[in-house]
């Protein structure tokens, strides 16, 4: 009976090589969409932070509220980012966990708090940089951007979350997109700041 011939040393290790170089190509692929699938969420995360300020600033506007709407016509009680979720929660536009769970990403350190009726969230615990913009900005005034990003500033390896792979720039208007990190000084692009240009701390 003849003795079906085996796979040699050699063949087996040329096998294992190719699968090891072909493994290390496809990682940094798959760790990038994974990190846009990421961007994609904290996106959308943006949009429905948008979304319950806006209703807080067209429920003001009807009922002439001072302490619920943009955070630059509400400056007496929004003064940091905490003050802003105060805001959206106690005037009911945001659920406490909503809150914590909309205002994260990943490589943001854990720590926010959710209780019954309110939530507590510092700028550490943040994804989001809050402008402080006011109903006289105009649609394309940036609203937030990810804690990553400064305005026309370079991103750095150390900056969290999604280090230099990119950002988000979510606008007044309701508009707002993931960017690449060589896009950080096209402004006509992202759009202008506000009056006030710091963000809330």
């Amino acid at each position: 009976m003849k003795k079906s011939p085996g796979f040699t040393l050699i063949e087996l290790l040329v096998v294992i090589s190719i699968i090891a170089l072909l493994a290390s190509l496809a990682l940094p692929a798959i760790a990038g969409s994974m990190t846009r699938a990421q961007m994609l969420q904290t996106l959308s995360n943006a949009r429905q932070i948008h979304m319950a300020t806006f209703a807080a600033a067209n429920d003001a506007i009807t009922s002439g509220a001072t302490n619920a709407g943009w955070p630059g016509d509400c400056s007496n009680t929004v003064t940091s980012v905490q003050t802003f979720v105060n805001m959206l929660v106690g005037n009911d536009y945001l659920k406490p966990q909503d809150a914590v769970k909309l205002f994260s990403a990943p490589g943001i350190t854990p720590g926010s708090v959710a209780s019954a009726t309110n939530a507590t969230l510092t700028t550490a615990n943040s994804a989001f940089s809050v402008y402080p913009v006011s109903g006289s900005d105009s649609s394309t005034t940036i609203f937030i951007t990810t804690k990553n990003y400064t305005y026309n500033t370079a991103l750095t390896p150390t900056n969290v979350p999604y280090k230099d792979v990119g950002f988000i720039v979510f606008r007044m208007g309701g508009d707002g997109a993931m960017y690449k990190k060589a896009q950080y000084g096209q402004t006509n692009t992202l759009g202008t700041l506000p009056t006030v240009p710091t963000p809330l701390n």
